[in-house]
């Protein structure tokens, strides 16, 4: 396909990114590029299909470490709150009376 012809490759050691950061950043990028992403050893390989065969490789490149970035920090506070979260969630709930598992009719 000529329209492809400026594709870019940029890999990501497994060690220090997850694939749930890459599928996130390529999904995040969709408007500017599609993303495949396959593995090499111990390596994420993503080849990067502009839309634009006149965008600049080292431009998208740019743009998905730096979207990969985001998603890995993303993910790493999501982890790090989700006991916070869950507290707050329960005693938000612990309140409505929904929990209540008490018989009303005695």
């Amino acid at each position: 396909m000529s329209g492809y012809s400026a594709e870019a490759v940029v890999r990501f050691d497994q060690s220090t990114v997850e694939l749930d950061a890459l599928q996130r950043a390529a999904y995040a990028v969709a408007d500017l590029m599609t993303v495949d992403i396959a593995t090499e050893d111990t390596r994420y390989v993503c080849t990067l299909y502009p839309r634009d065969p006149t965008a600049s490789q080292a431009d998208l490149a740019h743009r998905l470490r730096s979207e990969v970035i985001d998603q890995t920090l993303r993910l790493r506070i999501a982890a790090q709150t989700d006991p916070l979260r869950n507290l707050i969630f329960a005693l938000a709930f612990s309140q409505t009376g929904l929990a209540d598992t008490a018989d009303p009719q005695t």
